[in-house]
């Protein structure tokens, strides 16, 4: 063979022998499982200055199948906590799906996953981290000024987990956790959230005595970290509304809310038609409504209820110079069964009102708040000038009256609502601030109210912004000391907000 030969076969052999890759016996190959991969569509960037990094702890056995496509499958239990060269299997040269589910209570110590993926095997031995997701998302609250351990009443009893610095639980998306939170200068009060699958919700409650908010790295989950103030009555300033749901256009202008006999009912304002809707507690979705026959709905702002009848006060007064004022008085058998009922008339005016002329805007003659206490109505003004509240009485005999100034609170903003507890026991007063864009809804808390609603001492609660829950007017208080609100649609800044009603539990704050 000549030179020009031998160089052609060497070429060849260089050629074949760099595009093959060399094939381990038995063309099996050894896949070593060291890590786990949790993804998700919004994975966050890390944060370096981050005081705490939290560390997931997995169910403890996971079952892969890893399913060739040809068909072919095989199995590999591992504990997800102990990744190491144990977890390792043997698997044919090709292509295959792998998936594997671990189970978990909708409340658990631990996080469930589900992997799923995709690997090519055609080296002797290969190291993966698999993928993997979750449908629970976690939530953890600081031990700084808390007592003890959470406890869970809702939706099964028990405690938060512990770990040195924080109380946790992982919980299944949507699942909503009532809990009871203790703090160490004694009181307590109900926390209720609802997980979100791959979000880490932290929550921390702050006094004199904390040094420094927490601080978490971002990984795997995405962070919402809330922390709360404790005011000078020792609990938090914002308590938490949760139950959230959007209302039916026919109660764009919700005004009020009242409970009988475990039915919720509601009513427009002012210009609206003369009706009372009837409404789902739990969704706010619109069952039936009620027409009011012969009388119009002038400005419907609340109700109240006694044993016998329903109240709807007609007393709405921007401009503070109606001379019809009134409220309407409807038997409640009526109520639960006819879809049209008749009314008697309270007529009233106030006993300190003089001027009706309605020149004057930040007058201190509108009202849009009332309770049943003490076999009387009690009234609720909505100050526009000195941003307080008075209360009248009157009796609930139709006819024309004198509703008699009882006495006044310095309620910081704009009563839109009032309730009592079933036991007669509690009042809150419903209201927002009047700062625009920047207002606040809120509610007033006065426990064991006996000659006088106002002699105890009263606790001021925000709820959140409007642009969340619109302009909050309706509220009404059950058995269990569980707040339902209502809020009118508002627009405003560009921003339309549809109407909501919403829960609060004031459970602790108020006894059951």
């Amino acid at each position: 063979m000549n030179s020009k030969g031998s160089i052609f076969l060497l070429g060849l052999f260089l050629i074949f022998s760099c595009g093959e890759k060399e094939q381990p016996a038995g063309n099996v190959g050894r896949v070593t499982i060291t890590g786990i991969e949790l993804q998700d569509a919004t994975k966050p960037n890390g944060r370096s200055n981050a005081t705490f990094q939290w560390e997931h702890v997995f169910t403890d056995q996971l079952q892969l199948t890893f399913t060739k496509s040809g068909g072919e499958s095989f199995n590999l239990t591992l504990n997800p906590n102990e990744l190491s060269q144990s977890n390792t299997i043997e698997l044919p040269f090709g292509t295959y799906e792998y998936s594997g589910i671990s189970t978990a209570q909708d409340v658990s110590e631990t996080l469930p996953i589900t992997a799923s993926g995709q690997i090519i095997v055609d080296e002797a031995a290969e190291v993966i981290s698999i993928q993997a997701s979750s449908d629970f998302g976690l939530l953890t609250i600081s031990k700084s000024v808390l007592s003890k351990a959470p406890e869970i009443i809702e939706p099964q009893l028990g405690t938060y987990f512990s770990t040195s610095d924080f109380y946790f639980a992982y919980a299944k998306n949507g699942t909503t956790l009532k809990s009871i939170i203790s703090l160490e200068n004694g009181n307590s009060f109900r926390l209720v959230e609802s997980a979100k699958s791959f979000i880490h919700q932290h929550f921390q409650f702050l006094d004199a005595s904390v040094s420094s908010p927490d601080s978490f790295q971002f990984v795997d989950f995405a962070l919402s970290v809330r922390r709360f103030n404790l005011s000078g009555n020792g609990y938090p300033e914002v308590l938490f509304p949760y139950s959230i749901h959007d209302l039916g256009s026919n109660m764009d202008e919700t005004s009020g809310l009242q409970l009988i006999q475990g039915r919720l009912f509601s009513i427009n304002d002012g210009g609206n038609s003369a009706e009372i809707q009837e409404i789902n507690p739990a969704s706010g979705e619109l069952i039936r409504t009620i027409k009011v026959s012969g009388l119009p709905n002038v400005d419907w702002e609340d109700l109240a209820a006694s044993s016998t009848h329903l109240f709807i006060g007609d007393f709405g007064n921007n401009l503070g110079n109606r001379t019809d004022l009134k409220i309407l008085k409807i038997p409640i058998p009526a109520l639960l069964t006819q879809n049209e009922v008749t009314a008697e008339e309270i007529r009233f005016s106030y006993s300190d009102q003089s001027d009706f002329s309605g020149a004057n805007p930040n007058h201190n003659f509108d009202c849009e708040a009332m309770i049943f206490w003490e076999n009387k109505l009690h009234l609720f003004s909505k100050n526009r000038g000195d941003q307080q509240t008075k209360r009248y009485s009157l009796s609930t005999t139709a006819g024309t009256q004198v509703a008699v100034l009882e006495q006044s609170f310095d309620s910081k903003g704009l009563i839109t609502g009032a309730d009592i507890s079933p036991d007669g026991k509690n009042v809150v007063l419903l209201g927002y601030e009047d700062r625009g864009v920047n207002s606040r809804s809120f509610i007033w808390t006065f426990s064991s109210v006996s000659a006088s609603v106002f002699s105890g001492v009263g606790n001021q609660f925000f709820l959140g912004s409007p642009a969340g829950l619109g302009q909050t007017e309706g509220i009404v208080i059950d058995s269990k000391m569980e707040l339902t609100v209502s809020g009118e649609r508002i627009s405003f800044s560009g921003l339309t907000v549809p109407p909501k009603v919403f829960k609060v539990d004031l459970a602790g704050i108020f006894t059951p």
